[in-house]
C-alpha cells in the first residue's frame, strides 16, 4: 500500500516487517520516508512498521489548503486507519513529534505507546521566528534552500514542496499561542522520551513533555544531537526496542 488517499492527493506510506503490533514512525521537517532505514532494519524482525512522508515532503502531495496541527494528526490517523487501524506504537521525531502529540490527544485509541524525539509541545518566541524564517526561506528560495538549512547530507533528498511546506512550518510555530503542554495530561499510555544532550533545541521541551506524561520515560543521551537515531543507530535501537519489549511484558 505505497499511498494513502486523502481526496484529491495522496500520503506516501511504506510498509515492512510482520507481527501483531505496529510501529508507526513520522519524520520531521525536511526529512522523508528515507531518515528512519535503520529504525526500520531493527524493528522489521518483530514488529510491522510504517513509515510515511508528510504532506508537502518526499512523494506525498501537497494540497492548496491552509494547514493545522489538527490536519496533520488527521493525516497520521488516516494512515493509521488504512494501514490495520489498530493502537499503535506512535513515534515521532521533532515537528513529527508534535504531529504525533496531537494525534495522541485527539486519537487516544488509536495509541498504543508514544516515543517522542527531539521534541516539545511548546515554543517560545525565538522559536516561533526560527518557523517563521523557515517558511519564508522556502517560499522565496525553494524546497533545496531548506535542505541547505536545515543541514542536509543526502545528495539524493527530495526537497519539500515549497508552499507546503511554508503552512507546516508556520503550524509549528503556533505552538507559541496554542501549545499541546496542557492536553498531555489527559493521556495515559506508555512513553518514553528521547533527546539528544546536544540537541540544538535544547532539552528542555522534553523534560517538560515528560513531567506532562503521567508514568513516561526521559532518556537524555549525551553528547547526541537532534538527530541521533542516524548520529547513532545501533544506540538509539537498543533504547527503542528495549521500550517496546517492556510493553509486552
Amino acid at each position: 500500500m505505497p499511498t494513502i488517499d486523502r481526496g484529491g492527493w495522496t500520503l506516501h506510506c511504506e510498509v515492512a516487517g510482520e507481527g501483531d503490533e505496529t510501529v508507526v514512525l513520522t519524520h520531521g521537517l525536511g526529512s522523508t520516508v528515507r531518515t528512519w532505514e535503520a529504525q526500520v532494519e531493527a524493528l522489521a524482525g518483530a514488529y510491522r512498521v510504517v513509515t510515511w512522508d508528510l504532506r508537502a515532503h518526499g512523494r506525498s502531495g501537497s494540497p492548496d489548503e491552509p494547514v493545522t496541527l489538527t490536519m496533520l494528526a488527521d493525516d497520521l490517523a488516516a494512515l493509521v486507519t488504512a494501514t490495520g487501524g489498530h493502537a499503535v506504537h506512535a513515534l515521532g521525531h521533532s515537528a513529527g513529534g508534535v504531529v504525533t502529540m496531537q494525534f495522541a490527544i485527539d486519537r487516544r485509541a488509536l495509541v498504543r505507546s508514544l516515543i517522542l524525539v527531539g521534541t516539545a509541545s511548546e515554543c517560545n518566541a525565538p522559536a516561533r521566528e526560527w518557523y517563521e524564517t523557515l517558511a519564508r526561506t522556502a517560499e522565496e528560495h525553494g524546497g533545496a534552500a531548506i535542505l541547505r538549512k536545515l543541514g542536509s547530507r543526502d545528495p539524493d533528498a527530495i526537497p519539500p514542496e515549497p508552499r507546503g511546506f511554508a503552512r507546516i512550518a508556520r503550524a509549528m510555530g503556533g505552538l507559541h499561542v496554542a501549545p499541546l503542554t496542557g492536553g498531555l495530561g489527559s493521556l495515559d499510555c506508555p512513553a518514553l522520551v528521547i533527546v539528544g544532550e546536544k540537541d540544538f533545541l535544547g532539552v528542555g521541551g522534553s523534560v517538560i513533555i515528560s513531567r506532562r506524561l503521567s508514568g513516561s520515560r526521559l532518556e537524555i543521551v549525551p553528547e547526541r544531537g537532534h538527530a541521533l537515531f542516524r548520529e547513532d543507530p545501533a544506540g538509539f535501537n537498543r533504547l527503542l526496542l528495549g521500550f517496546l519489549r517492556s510493553q509486552r511484558s
